[in-house]
């Protein structure tokens, strides 16, 4: 009664904004019981799949309709200053890949799509027709047979990288996506913890474990979809470089990216990494605590913002499912991915392909109005 009232209100702007606010409130008290368990989540029926997103993105389909699937507050002040780089490095998924890009969508900043080559037709075809209208997104010219373990990881990301320095687009920050990431704050937010950052990158960088201390050092090779150690010593890394590890997931400063992708030193680094097991783990870490690199941190690192993410600790519960010991999550994993321990991280990590609806609606809703470092879930 109370929502209709306001509906029949002769001051519309005023009273839709009330509305909008209610609308918002009684969703959000929704999406509380779901996170706590007192409510079951509907599961989304019929999902759509690739063909059915291309089929929504046909071609002979106006721009400004499309457009209109990608809507956007105004910027700010702040965000007109601070344009950000994005890549996506995807595989499948363009039910997933299309909400990712819907939350994390802005006119000013640019976005690279990493396609693997051993995707389906019918799963490029529906991402080419899906940024078709959008002038700042674009799809990597290059397209790496990505294989987990091996330096293809990486070469996704450099292929993105290379082409986002060539962009007009003045970005002053690159954050690196794959297509189950899914932002926990809107872009005003996330330029806020950017500014936060003072120029420097947030790149995880600790001293190799000793347990994986062979992964640089004999030389590794791919055989099918798996990388097998030769056993052949290799020589120590180049320009006295020291090997760190650290997360593949990265937020760097323009300058780092050129950097890695242009300079002699992270040209050969790169290369030294080649035949090496898992350097997607090894690249980013061990240049962020080079000497002198741009907007690199020597020693111990701050904390660390890119990803919320849940690895198995043998006790700990994943409300989702276990996939190679990290948690894909459910939306009563929200518990911690909103809570006080995760309350930096910029994007959670890993939504599955097969997600309900109502996880990534109810990620919306705790995002609005939500200011940076805020915390949305309190247990107890």
């Amino acid at each position: 009664m109370i929502l209709l009232s306001l509906l029949r209100c002769p001051y519309h702007s005023i009273h839709l904004e009330k509305f909008s606010f209610l609308l918002e409130k009684l969703k959000w008290t929704r999406c509380k019981k779901l996170i706590a368990g007192q409510e079951g989540v509907e599961k989304t029926s019929n999902p759509l799949d690739d063909a059915d997103i291309l089929g929504i993105y046909d071609p002979s389909t106006d721009c400004k309709v499309l457009k209109k699937r990608f809507p956007h507050p105004a910027l700010t002040k702040e965000e007109q200053q601070m344009p950000i780089a994005f890549s996506l490095t995807v595989y499948k998924g363009a039910r997933l890949l299309e909400r990712i890009l819907q939350a994390v969508y802005m006119p000013n900043n640019v976005y690279c799509i990493h396609i693997d080559s051993k995707s389906t037709r019918v799963f490029r075809s529906a991402v080419e027709a899906m940024v078709r209208c959008l002038p700042n997104v674009f799809i990597s010219k290059e397209s790496a047979d990505v294989v987990w373990g091996h330096f293809s990881v990486v070469q996704a990301q450099l292929n993105c990288m290379t082409e986002l320095l060539e962009s007009s687009v003045d970005w002053k920050y690159y954050i690196s996506l794959i297509g189950q990431d899914f932002p926990l704050y809107d872009n005003s937010q996330l330029v806020a913890a950017l500014r936060k950052l003072n120029n420097t990158n947030s790149i995880e960088s600790f001293p190799m474990p000793e347990h994986n201390q062979g992964r640089t050092k004999t030389s590794h090779k791919l055989a099918g979809n798996e990388m097998l150690n030769t056993g052949v010593p290799k020589s120590p890394p180049p320009n006295n470089i020291q090997i760190y590890k650290g997360s593949t997931h990265v937020v760097a400063i323009k300058e780092f990216v050129h950097f890695v992708v242009k300079s002699q030193i992270g040209k050969s680094f790169s290369e030294f990494l080649r035949d090496t097991y898992v350097p997607d783990e090894t690249f980013y870490a061990s240049l962020q605590q080079y000497p002198n690199i741009p907007g690199g941190i020597h020693g111990k690192q701050p904390e660390y913002i890119p990803r919320a993410l849940h690895w198995s600790d043998g006790y700990s519960k994943c409300y989702g499912q276990w996939v190679r010991t990290l948690c894909w999550i459910a939306i009563e994993d929200l518990r911690w991915a909103l809570g006080a321990i995760m309350r930096y991280r910029l994007f959670v990590h890993k939504i599955p392909f097969d997600y309900d609806d109502d996880l990534l609606e109810c990620i919306l809703v705790a995002r609005q109005g939500r200011k940076y470092g805020s915390i949305l879930w309190h247990e107890g």
